[in-house]
């Protein structure tokens, strides 16, 4: 479910740009790592920890998108502070804008990037090596040895050096399902109901019943027009494959690796991969007259006020679900809203299964740039501790969660607000900064036997239930979404995405050489450019000659050799998995 937004051809560009630039300005950083060097003179050293104030920039490609940039002042941010004696300072992640950062030589302190780009910034000695670093100030992020190796073994690193600091690590993990599923496909559960529960034998039968949908419901309560299904541009090709990888029980491993139900590899853009399978889709929505035109145009921040106004029929994902429904919560219809559609056979996310390696997908990286790379480390360690993965994850202690019964839990108000406010994150902090976070949420404190993200304890589950969410699940037999989608799977109405593989994606090769990296962008952008003329054919033999005209395009353009490098990626990611994590810890 990543979104890339940075293209291998402007990172090579940039990362050429940046050994230049740093080269140049190497006899100029000598004495600007010692601690405080950027401290304000006028802030009380009491307030923060008895550190020495300092202020971090920090990049990311992905992250931070629901708060805005800069200076950070939230609960969270505050909190940071006071215990580490760190500001944050982040940098846009709008890519454009990183791309002129980066270009111009002016790096942040600590970015947090996709493989590919943390392959570039190793190469072009732009990350700085973190052995001793690690040594010295960073003692919990060495309990992630096996982490830290996996990444060496699939950038193909042999200097002995760490470069990258993995995140969402889960030492003992185990499967637990969460609150709702959140990969797939969302619908309206009122119209739903009103049309008489209608059995979906495949994700195409959601077309007709949206188009009835849509004839009923044209406007919102507003008068704002309503669309069957939407998308957007600026997340590349995602809207279209994304969803279902998940929906129909493959997994997406790497920017390009994709495995199937059965384990076996296939890349995303082949004849019987998932992109065809979610144009074919887009094209059938077209035909029947509920596709959102401005799909092909509009951004995700568009979307996203369409989906905040109630003029959705569909989602994409669970993480727009709060967002969605918030609409209905403000006008008192709580039992109106969205919920993950059930089609026989259909697979959703409701399991989670963190790895003991960490996620595939970002890395952290200390710049060469960085003023003070004792204090970003000291910095990055504290989240890899159960206090600080907690703080990011859960908030602070005190005034977002505390101890009942001797158990950590998130307060009542503070579940009320994370499910109505559509700002909450932005004005807490409280998930706004996930993926700094070393430990996985799933990751349970020794200390008092609570998750490190509190929102998969018992009482967040029955305090969330909407009326919406309790009659949903009440239907499938379940107290609450994701327990009800595990009566499915039980029953065999539903599937779960198998566990076998998804631990080992950390271990999968990110890319290739530069020559072959050149060629993935070139199809993509391809695909990009031709695959609207798909969607918009008016029968299956024009949709036919135009996927056929594509794929004779991209072959061309070398995707047989892409493919062969990523079947091969794919076979050698799990063996190396294997061989990495025999005695992890």
């Amino acid at each position: 479910m990543k979104k890339r937004k940075f293209t291998f051809a402007a990172l090579l560009t940039t990362t050429l740009s940046l050994t230049l630039l740093l080269s140049a300005c190497s006899g100029n950083t000598a004495g600007t790592n010692q601690p405080g060097n950027q401290n304000s003179a006028t802030t009380d050293p009491a307030s923060t920890g008895g550190k020495a104030p300092i202020t971090l920039k920090i990049s990311t490609d992905q992250l931070f998108s629901s708060g805005a940039p800069g200076i950070q002042k939230n609960p969270v941010a505050d909190e940071i502070k006071k215990k580490l004696g760190v500001t944050m300072d982040i940098i846009s992640s709008d890519p454009e804008k990183i791309n002129v950062m980066l270009a111009g030589g002016d790096l942040p302190d600590i970015m947090i990037v996709p493989p590919e780009q943390g392959r570039a910034a190793m190469n072009g000695k732009l990350a700085m090596p973190l052995k001793e670093l690690l040594k010295s100030n960073g003692p919990d992020i060495m309990n992630f040895q096996s982490a830290l190796d996996v990444i060496n073994k699939r950038l193909g690193n042999t200097d002995g050096e760490y470069y990258f600091i993995p995140y969402n690590v889960v030492s003992d993990a185990k499967e637990y399902i969460n609150y709702s599923p959140w990969i797939g496909w969302f619908t309206r559960w009122d119209y739903y109901k009103e049309a008489g529960y209608p059995e979906l034998k495949s994700y195409d039968d959601m077309i007709p019943m949206l188009a009835e949908e849509l004839k009923k419901h044209p406007k919102t309560d507003e008068g704002k027009k309503v669309y069957g299904l939407s998308g957007w541009t600026d997340w590349g090709l995602w809207m279209y494959h994304v969803p279902f990888i998940y929906a129909e029980g493959w997994t997406e491993n790497t920017k390009n690796t994709v495995t199937k139900p059965d384990g076996s590899y296939v890349h995303r853009f082949a004849a019987d991969g998932p992109l065809w399978r979610g144009v074919e889709f887009y094209n059938k929505a077209f035909r029947a007259g509920i596709l959102d035109m401005d799909a092909f145009t509009q951004k995700y921040s568009d979307y996203q006020a369409k989906l905040k106004s109630g003029q959705l029929l569909t989602l994409h994902m669970g993480w727009e679900l709060d967002g969605a429904n918030a609409y209905f919560k403000a006008k008192g219809q709580e039992d109106k809203g969205f919920v993950a559609q059930v089609v026989d056979g259909a697979t959703s996310q409701a399991y989670a299964l963190q790895s003991i390696v960490g996620d595939n997908d970002p890395w952290v990286i200390i710049t060469k740039s960085c003023k003070d790379p004792a204090r970003a480390m000291e910095f990055l360690n504290y989240f890899r501790t159960y206090e600080g993965a907690r703080l990011l994850t859960s908030g602070v202690e005190g005034q977002h969660w505390d101890l009942e019964d001797g158990k950590p839990e998130l307060k009542d108000e503070v579940i009320k607000e994370m499910t109505t406010d559509t700002n909450f994150a932005a004005k807490t902090g409280i998930g706004l900064y996930g993926k700094l976070s070393g430990l996985g949420g799933s990751a349970i404190d020794p200390k008092d036997g609570g998750y490190v993200d509190l929102r998969r304890s018992d009482k967040f589950i029955t305090t969330k239930l909407t009326p919406l969410d309790k009659e949903y699940s009440e239907y499938y037999g379940g107290t609450y979404p994701g327990d009800a989608w595990d009566k499915l799977v039980q029953q065999g109405k539903a599937k779960k995405l198998s566990d076998a593989y998804i631990p080992a994606m950390p271990a999968l090769q990110p890319q290739g050489d530069e020559e072959l990296a050149k060629k993935e962008s070139n199809i993509e952008q391809i695909l990009i450019r031709e695959i609207p003329k798909a969607v918009m054919t008016k029968d299956d033999e024009a949709f036919q000659k135009q996927k056929d005209r594509i794929m004779e395009m991209i072959n061309k353009a070398g995707f047989e050799e892409v493919d062969a490098f990523w079947k091969q990626s794919y076979e050698q990611g799990l063996q190396t998995y294997k061989e990495l994590t025999a005695n992890a810890k």
